[in-house]
């Protein structure tokens, strides 16, 4: 499968932003499978999330058939970006080794964090508000920032942030160290997400024991 992809590639580091394909057709069974499951698991995990649910980390391995087409889709995409910024041939190993669900209810959000040992990190939209209000000059609530591995700061480098206001279906792949952060969320309805991890098959050889 050919993708469409733009690497936004701030502070030196890509940051690529590309869109599932059919997602719109799949959107609303994977929502209502995410709420399925908190209902069922309301403490969740905790991670980064600040009064959000995190749900398990296994979702890739979900037999649900929602899940099983997500899964595909992001390992589709993630793994022809990452063999692109890697320069990989086609035969390395890449793996999709963790994958779960986000719900941000009214003034959750997600503290600064990275996604280390793992390779590449990212997050897919599965609903969120396409058309908040927006202030000029100011962080949009439950945008996802991305913070300056080295943040000399001015007049060397004039921002130690970007932020994005995301849509859904778009997919953001990033390394896993690029410390990043979810604004509060301020909006009765739900802000709902799924954040992965890759990892190379390459390094994992390496460093087995």
């Amino acid at each position: 499968m050919s993708i469409k992809a733009e690497n936004r590639h701030h502070f030196g580091v890509s940051i690529f932003e590309s869109s599932l394909p059919d997602f719109e057709a799949h959107r609303l069974e994977i929502k209502q499978a995410l709420l399925d499951m908190r209902a069922q698991d309301t403490s969740g995990m905790k991670r980064s999330n600040q009064r959000g649910w995190h749900s398990h980390d296994e979702l890739h391995q979900s037999k649900l058939p929602a899940m099983q087409w997500l899964t595909e889709q992001i390992f589709s995409v993630g793994s022809q970006l990452i063999r692109h910024a890697e320069k990989l041939p086609p035969e390395a190993p890449i793996f999709l080794s963790s994958l779960w669900g986000n719900i941000n209810d009214f003034g959750a959000w997600n503290a600064p964090h990275a996604h280390l040992p793992c390779e590449w990190s990212g997050v897919i939209y599965i609903d969120v508000n396409e058309n908040p209000e927006m202030e000029p000059n100011a962080i949009t609530p439950g945008d996802i920032m991305f913070f300056d591995p080295i943040p000399v700061g001015a007049p060397y480098r004039p921002s130690a942030t970007v932020n994005y206001t995301p849509k859904n279906g778009t997919l953001f792949l990033f390394p896993g160290y690029l410390l990043h952060m979810v604004a509060p969320h301020y909006e009765q309805d739900p802000r709902i997400s799924m954040a992965f991890n890759f990892r190379l098959g390459s390094v994992i050889n390496n460093i087995a024991r």
